[in-house]
């Protein structure tokens, strides 16, 4: 073991540094002070004191050790990346962070484990060729697998020795050994102690990286039977079925990112090399050369998921990996029509081009250049405004939890501009960022009541309508997908006192119907009775099917019972009609 050709102090100093980074970062979100209280430079921080150091330990020898400070450049540019994400977290403590976090997490993370693997070509100062680059990128990722796989078993083996001394009564380790002040350094050391320990040992991480590429040769045949079998099929099954039984934009996407793979792992040491015989190599190229049609699909799928919902934030992901993934196939479509069985000598120079492409791609969508959220919000409101979706089928629930920062202004906006011609919209946009809990203002009580719409030409008591607005407020979801409300006099007892029916229809197709009655000077809720929305038949707003607005009373055809204290009432089940 030789570890002589690594700054092995600086490798330990800057990991000690890292966790205690971590660990300030740490204590400022648990006892709420900067940067927790701003989101911009929380996850500007994490993202700096995440990558740099990181890249430094996988990379870092004594030769390259000055050239490789280039990646704090690229760590600034990660930083303000993850900077402009922390500015969309509104409204606070309300905004939905995660679905920023995860796409921002796993776009930085592609894009350095593909900008290490150029940069440290270019520390030791040699050509931009694939075989190296390839050979970066396992040991890379070799690496730091199993130096975080170090790390696990050296927080195990902690607490195996705190574990042991608390059950003599000794608790001292334990809780030594569970302070963040404590494992943030500690476990950030024993990472750093692990890479440098394989790295040193090159030949293991190279061995492993041999027995990867020989599982993958055979897997590279499995997988293109699998796509050459399944294009064989669809002449007799269609189109259809591809996107009627699930994803299938995104399992072919999968299916063509899998084969590139694969590919990329076979054939990427020499172009001269033959993983397989010529039967083989020619299957695989003729495999390689059907990859488009695959592209043809996926693209007509999701182009008519837009035409038919427009587009999304998970479309346009999709979108980008299809064009992605297209370029790459087509780049060695290429190569096979030029240079037929000698196309490998055109892989290493399309894997190279588009590693650029790739990185930039991950740059412009999470910047403001090519924000998909914004763009997504941009499209709806498009849709909107030429009338090919009405207010009412406009998902605002998808604004809120997945549009963050752009969203949430639309919102806002939208409460001002619809609150005279549309208030049943502004009271569903008032139940947004509330945590479930009831809104309940004078103002929300206004809106609720005037989407109220008395027919026949009933009066309903104010202290009715208060009612109304503190039961339906109680329940979020009520409100918040409520469409419209309609409230009809009745009198089913025939006692000659009024009561009423509330009928709410909601933009989820749900009918719910509510009689309120007088019980002791108060009006009470009696009866609720939910119809769920029948999605064999199309759907017919209420107001239409309600008919002349004439109310027929029935009597059931059993009768309540009495017996001693107790009365006991029939209810016919779903499955039994009244004249069974």
């Amino acid at each position: 073991m030789d570890t002589s050709r690594y700054p092995t102090m600086l490798m330990l100093l800057v990991a000690l540094v890292q966790g205690f980074c971590l660990l300030i970062l740490h204590e400022s979100i648990e006892f709420e002070f900067w940067p927790a209280t701003s989101p911009t430079w929380l996850y500007a921080l994490y993202a700096l004191v995440l990558i740099y150091p990181t890249m430094l330990l996988l990379a870092a020898t004594n030769v390259n050790i000055k050239r490789l400070a280039a990646a704090s450049g690229f760590a600034l540019l990660c930083a303000l990346l993850a900077y402009y994400t922390g500015h969309q977290v509104v409204p606070l403590p309300q905004a939905n962070a995660e679905v920023l976090l995860l796409p921002l997490c796993f776009s930085l993370g592609l894009l350095t484990f593909k900008a290490l693997m150029y940069l440290q070509v270019w520390a030791d100062d040699e050509a931009f060729e694939y075989p190296k680059l390839f050979s970066y990128s396992w040991r890379n990722l070799l690496t730091l697998g199993l130096g975080l796989a170090f790390t696990l078993v050296t927080w195990g083996v902690l607490m195996l020795w705190a574990g042991l001394f608390k059950i003599i009564n000794i608790d001292f380790f334990y809780e030594l050994f569970t302070k963040e002040w404590f494992y943030y350094p500690i476990l950030s050391m024993a990472l750093a102690f692990g890479i440098i320990l394989i790295r040193s040992l090159t030949v293991i991480v190279d061995t492993i990286k041999r027995l990867q590429q020989l599982l993958l040769k055979y897997l590279l045949v499995l997988l293109i039977f699998v796509s050459l079998l399944f294009l064989v099929t669809l002449p007799f099954t269609g189109l259809a079925p591809i996107w009627e039984n699930g994803p299938g934009s995104y399992l072919i996407l999968w299916m063509q990112a899998c084969i590139l793979f694969a590919l990329n792992s076979v054939y990427q040491s020499d172009a001269e090399e033959r993983p397989y015989g010529r039967f083989l190599h020619r299957f695989i190229y003729f495999g390689i050369l059907l990859l488009p049609c695959y592209s043809v699909l996926v693209f007509y799928g999701l182009t008519e998921r837009i035409e038919q919902y427009g587009w999304s934030v998970s479309r346009y992901w999709g979108m980008i990996v299809w064009a992605l993934l297209a370029l790459f196939s087509a780049g060695y479509v290429v190569g096979i029509l030029r240079l037929r069985d000698a196309w490998i000598r055109m892989l290493g120079k399309v894997n190279v081009t588009m590693g650029w492409i790739f990185m930039v791609t991950l740059i412009v969508v999470n910047s403001p250049i090519m924000d998909l959220r914004k763009l997504t919000l941009q499209d709806q409101l498009a849709r909107l405004a030429s009338g090919t979706i009405d207010i009412d089928e406009v998902d605002i629930q998808y604004f809120e939890r997945q549009l963050a920062g752009p969203g949430y202004d639309v919102i806002q906006q939208w409460k001002k501009d619809y609150r005279e011609t549309h208030p049943e919209f502004v009271v569903r946009l008032n139940r947004l960022y509330t945590y479930n809990q009831p809104v309940n203002n004078e103002d929300d009580k206004l809106l609720v009541l005037s989407n109220i719409a008395c027919l026949n030409g009933c009066t309903a008591p104010t202290d009715l309508l208060d009612q109304i607005y503190t039961d339906r407020s109680q329940n979020h979801w009520t409100l918040l997908n409520n469409k419209h409300m309609y409230l009809m006099e009745a009198d089913p007892n025939n006692d000659g006192e009024p009561e009423y029916l509330l009928l709410q229809e909601t933009a989820n197709g749900y009918r719910a119907f509510y009689f309120y009655a007088k019980v002791q000077q108060k009006w009470k809720e009696l009866s609720i009775q939910t119809i769920r929305p029948d999605q064999n038949q199309a759907e017919v707003p209420l107001i239409e099917s309600l008919g002349a607005l004439n109310i027929e009373y029935s009597k059931p055809k059993y009768q309540q019972m009495r017996i001693g204290e107790w009365t006991i009432d029939v209810s016919v089940k779903d499955n039994i009609s009244d004249t069974d």
